[in-house]
């Protein structure tokens, strides 16, 4: 997870028990403080509690059927035949990002099922999944991706493919279409707002409302917790 600008990095030792500045001396900060631990695994001790800090696993995000927001870049002289894909300007309300510009329309797509090759592999890629180590996410796996039925699109089998597919359509005026899904797919919360997947993936706690991330990631802490033990 992004350390905020606002984060102390501080070096520690372990000595008899108890964390202590590297030179010396207390870790001087409130009762009840909450950092992270940056730590060699050739120093850990335990096997079992190593293997939980770094085991990789799927943790399921959003099923099979949910709708995402795909945000293109649109120009003049789109051929007025993909107008009717582009969504309204407040069909999708969301919070601005870097990526997000007054020549920004929204596409809808959806998760559909499991690809052949997941089938194959006899793996559950239906939805959208999250690709933990340990506590740590590592990245964002989808199973069938269904694109509007126009210019030839057809379901693909991911979501970076999906945002190439809708770039060579939508975007035709750009020398490459890749982009970051992360910043460039954006996902429904309850409270019907939309976010994009780095949210998701990066755990961004904007406030209280941020319902499905807080239920995901309380998920995985309980289940982190149990494995440990």
């Amino acid at each position: 997870m992004p350390l905020s600008s606002k984060v102390i990095r501080v070096p520690v030792r372990l000595v008899d028990g108890h964390w202590e500045l590297q030179y010396g001396g207390a870790v001087k900060v409130k009762e009840g403080a909450i950092g992270e631990l940056h730590i060699d695994r050739m120093n850990f001790n335990d096997t079992a509690f190593l293997k939980a800090l770094t085991e990789r696993r799927r943790v399921q995000v959003l099923p099979a059927g949910t709708d995402l927001r795909v945000a293109l870049t649109i120009k003049a002289g789109l051929d007025p035949s993909l107008r009717p894909h582009l969504l309204a300007y407040d069909a999708t309300p969301h919070d601005h990002t870097i990526k997000i510009s007054g020549e920004t329309r929204f596409v809808s797509i959806g998760l559909a099922g499991s690809t052949k090759a997941q089938e194959l592999r006899q793996v559950d890629g239906s939805g959208l999944w999250l690709i933990l180590e340990g506590r740590e996410p590592r990245g964002i796996e989808s199973g069938v991706v269904n694109l509007p039925k126009t210019h030839g699109l057809e379901a693909v089998d991911s979501l970076n493919y999906a945002f190439t597919r809708l770039s060579e359509v939508f975007e035709p005026w750009r020398k490459a279409h890749t982009g970051s899904i992360y910043e460039r797919v954006f996902y429904r919360e309850p409270n019907n707002r939309w976010y994009a997947l780095k949210d998701l993936r990066d755990r961004a706690l904007a406030s209280a409302e941020r319902q499905l991330i807080k239920d995901l990631w309380s998920s995985v802490a309980a289940e982190f917790s149990t494995q440990k033990k």
